[in-house]
Formats: C-alpha cells, structure tokens, sequence
C-alpha cells in the first residue's frame, strides 16, 4: 500500500488512503508533496479492538493490537494541529455492543496497569483460553525428520528452558535444525544455552515494552485531556466537510 500511495503522490494524482495512520511522517510526505489532505480518523475503545482482532480470521497478536491503538490515538492532537479543519474524528463504539467489557477495561485502568493486565487475563481464561487469543501469524514448526528430533531431544535433555514457551521452542529448533542441515550434527550444549539466553534476555525486553504499552492505554483513559480530544462529529457532519474539501 504504501508504495501504491508513493506512486500515485508521483503523478500528483488524487487517492483515498485507509491507514491506520500510525506515522505522521507519510501524511507529512504528501502535504511536502503539494497536496490537500483531509483525515478522518475512527476511533474505538481499546477492548474493543481487542475483542475484534481476535473475532477475524487473520488475528494479529494482542501486543500489535494495544501497540497501534496507543501509537495512533497519542497523535490525535499533533493530526488536528497538522491538519486544522481538515481533520474529522469519528468515536465508533460499535452501538454499544461492548459496553460491559469497555466499562470494565475503563474501571480496571483506574488501577493503573496491574488492573488492566488482570482484567485482560482473567477476560482471556472465561473466553476460551491462550489458544483463542492466539494469532494467526505463528506457524508451527517442526524438525524435518524423526533423527533430527531425537538428536534435537538428545541434546536438549539436561538444558533447562521453558518446554512450555512454543515461541522458545520454535525458535530453538529452527536455529538447531539450520547447525545440524550445514553441519550434520547439533550446535552443542554451549551455544543452545546461550540461545537461550538471549532469547531470555529479548522476551524481557518484550514483556517490559508490552508493559509501557499497557501503562499508556491507562494512562491516556483516565486522561481528562485525552478524554477532551475524543469530542468527534456524526456522520453528517463529516460527510458535509468531506464533500466540501473534494469540491
């Protein structure tokens, strides 16, 4: 898509761009370009993006989902101070059909991250578990043949790591298979334990940024002025502006 928008900012030609407008940059690109811009941003309640993620077929992971909406709706006001008068927020609470759930996320972020991050887990254990909320991005992976996994088996034996983790150990049997197809034997109890720690050391790194993430969402929920900024127009009133922009 974003080659699709470079070619036609080339030719100067008019487009219609459905982005989730999560850098400022692109839509800076095209104002240096020459070109009028007007910006519609849909807004929804983080819960509710979270519930819709996981009810499509194509999910991406939860951390994506809480990632973009923080990353997108903190430039709200830089987009209206970019934009002026050609910028339209529009508030899509899909008729009230989470209410339950967005009142209860609002009331777990009073209590800051531990109450969104309990709220989240307790939400995902009454609605199917981990394996519903999984995305749809991570494949299984497994070794090529019955020999490479009882070496991969043999030599994982006395390696303590976490058998649980199928991110981990996808991971450590693709960097075991990859030494084992060149070599023809096994990277050895050195090298896979410090696989494993910097995979360890990287899933922290993870974990903490996904923390941050949360720590915004509540952040910017209980934010009086953020609060402020969700004041939006109806439909009629953007589809006026709209027309009189493309007119």
């Amino acid at each position: 898509m974003d080659k699709d928008v470079e070619a036609a900012a080339e030719k100067g030609e008019s487009l219609v761009w459905d982005t989730t407008a999560s850098n400022p940059s692109k839509i800076e690109n095209l104002l240096n370009k020459g070109y009028d811009v007007y910006m519609v941003m849909v807004y929804t309640h983080p819960m509710i993006a979270f519930i819709n993620n996981f009810s499509r077929q194509r999910r991406v992971p939860k951390t994506a989902v809480f990632q973009t909406w923080r990353n997108v709706y903190d430039l709200i006001g830089r987009y209206k101070e970019m934009l002026g008068d050609n910028f339209s927020l529009f508030v899509n609470m899909r008729q009230n059909k989470y209410a339950k759930e967005v009142e209860a996320f609002n009331k777990a972020a009073e209590r800051g991250v531990e109450g969104v991050t309990d709220y989240l887990e307790k939400y995902i254990e009454a609605n199917g578990g981990r394996e519903a909320f999984k995305s749809t991005f991570s494949k299984p992976y497994e070794l090529p043949s019955e020999e490479a996994i009882q070496a991969f088996n043999q030599e994982m034996a006395d390696i303590e790591y976490d058998r649980e983790n199928e991110s981990m150990v996808k991971e450590l049997k693709k960097y075991w298979n990859k030494f084992y197809e060149k070599n023809g034997t096994g990277p050895g109890e050195v090298k896979m334990r410090s696989k494993i720690a910097t995979i360890e050391k990287r899933y922290k790194n993870n974990k903490e940024r996904e923390r941050q993430v949360l720590i915004d969402i509540a952040d910017m929920l209980v934010d009086k002025e953020f609060q402020e900024e969700l004041k939006h127009s109806d439909v009629p009133e953007i589809e006026s502006k709209v027309q009189a922009f493309l007119a």
